[in-house]
């Protein structure tokens, strides 16, 4: 028996979603003096949703956090 590709059972049954966040990349940089490692991020963490059969992407806005 063939294996049913992912994306019918999401046409026929919707996608399963699942909560992601993806964090900002943190640039480690010497201070004036040489001696410290300061910290910069230049982007704020994404929140999204994947549908975990098909891989789908969507936006979603993360409430009381």
């Amino acid at each position: 028996m063939p294996l049913i590709p992912k994306t019918v059972f999401c046409k026929l049954l919707g996608c399963t979603w699942q909560c992601h966040v993806e964090d900002p990349k943190i640039v480690w940089t010497a201070s004036k003096n040489q001696c410290e490692l300061e910290q910069s991020t230049t982007e704020e963490p994404r929140f999204f949703q994947r549908c975990v059969r098909c891989g789908i992407e969507r936006a979603w806005e993360a409430k009381g956090a």
